[in-house]
């Protein structure tokens, strides 16, 4: 009799995990098929079920593949997915190992392109209220670009032509790679750190939506956004259109037109100047013509002559009136006067001095106030006696009453 061979469930498991690694086919496939139940995990790892009509599989894909996709996986995504078979032994079921997705119909960048400009604008970072205007005569222009490109020659020849006097800044930064996000977030910190610009012009020429892959990347949007001085998004082409150019201050079809958009035009604001003034005085000439022929008119018209007889008449009035009223003056003054000196005799007459001058004196206690009774005084008071022509200190010894009832020497 054959002896039985007993496996256990692990056992089986791994053999059957062996088995479908081992498939050339179940080893590196494409599969077609509807995402649905998907959960993205904190760690990062993405798990869903691709189904089609008529069956479902079990995904996984782990978040050292997820992190390098460019945009988000969603429910209901018709999307073409690259990976393995394989099992978990744990619990024997198989599923797919998800190592590339590509969404069916449309390209990578296309959906994380309209993904990123959805959500950005839902966040409000496209809204025009946030615009800032561009102001049309800068001292100073900032430019983000490559500094080997057409752009920045482009830039600069139409910036020195359109006004001389504008001071150029050129940031150098990558335009296009791995790093060149990073370089044109930092240029544009930079910028509004040291504010030593008025406008920022950020572009490069034309290219792939690969090559403008940086200008749509959400880092650099938020720095525009985020940015005090205005920015003027300047990528590709005419038709190219990116997330910068959303996001910016203002979008030029290409670096030329930016830099006509970012500096006016010293040379014809000169001559509307000119032709203002030119203007203004020929005015003021034609006005001042026909003023003078008006005048002229004037002159010999009988309402003239009556007007000069009546403005002579009225400066004679006006002359008799002045006589009259300097006459009045004169007399109310002299009235004044005499009354004036009447008054100064009359006090001079009720002065203390006069009577002091007749042989009177004024006594005063050590406190200045007048002493008007003997009655008021004590012997040892000091008092001051005050005459017409000067001043004596005294000590009373004695008191005499008026009365006769007391009479002492003083």
């Amino acid at each position: 009799m054959i002896e039985r061979k007993v496996y256990s469930v692990s056992q089986i498991n791994r053999y059957i995990r062996g088995l479908l690694e081992m498939d050339v086919i179940l080893n590196s496939l494409w599969i077609r098929g509807e995402i649905s139940n998907l959960k993205v995990h904190s760690s990062g790892h993405i798990y869903f079920t691709l189904k089609d009509s008529g069956a479902a599989i079990s995904a996984v894909m782990f978040a050292s593949y997820s992190s390098l996709m460019p945009f988000e996986l969603e429910n209901g995504m018709d999307a073409i997915v690259c990976g393995y078979i394989s099992s978990y032994e744990k619990t024997g079921r198989y599923q797919l190992y998800v190592q590339l997705v590509e969404p069916a119909g449309a390209g990578a960048l296309s959906v994380a392109y309209e993904q990123l400009k959805s959500r950005l604008e839902a966040e409000g970072l496209f809204d025009e209220d946030f615009k800032r205007e561009i102001s049309p005569y800068p001292d100073t222009v900032a430019v983000i670009t490559s500094p080997t490109g057409a752009a920045v020659r482009d830039i600069i020849n139409i910036v020195g032509r359109r006004n001389p006097s504008v001071r150029l800044i050129v940031c150098p930064v990558l335009v296009q790679g791995e790093n060149a996000a990073d370089t044109i977030v930092s240029a544009l910190r930079d910028i509004n750190e040291y504010k030593k610009a008025d406008t920022v012009i950020l572009g490069r020429g034309g290219g792939s939506m690969e090559d403008l892959w940086p200008f749509n990347e959400e880092k650099v949007a938020r720095a525009i956004f985020a940015s005090e001085i205005p920015v003027i998004s300047a990528v590709g082409h005419e038709t190219d259109f990116t997330i910068a150019d959303f996001a910016a201050d203002l979008r030029a079809p290409t670096p030329s037109a930016a830099a006509e958009l970012a500096v006016g035009d010293s040379t014809a604001e000169r001559r509307n100047i000119e032709g203002l003034f030119e203007r203004i005085f020929i005015n003021i000439e034609n006005r001042i013509e026909y003023e003078s022929e008006k005048t002229e008119n004037m002159f010999g018209t009988r309402i003239l002559r009556r007007i000069e007889e009546r403005t002579a008449n009225l400066a004679i009035i006006n002359d008799q009136i002045c006589t009259r009223l300097n006459r009045s003056i004169e007399n109310r003054l002299k009235n004044t006067l005499n009354s004036f000196d009447l008054n100064i005799e009359k006090l001079k007459l009720l002065s203390p001095l006069n009577v002091l001058k007749r042989g009177y004196a004024a006594v005063f206690d050590s406190e200045g106030r007048a002493v008007c009774s003997a009655g008021t005084l004590e012997e040892g008071d000091g008092v001051n006696i005050k005459f017409f022509d000067g001043s004596a200190y005294a000590e009373i010894k004695k008191r005499d009453y008026s009365d006769g009832e007391k009479k002492e020497d003083l």
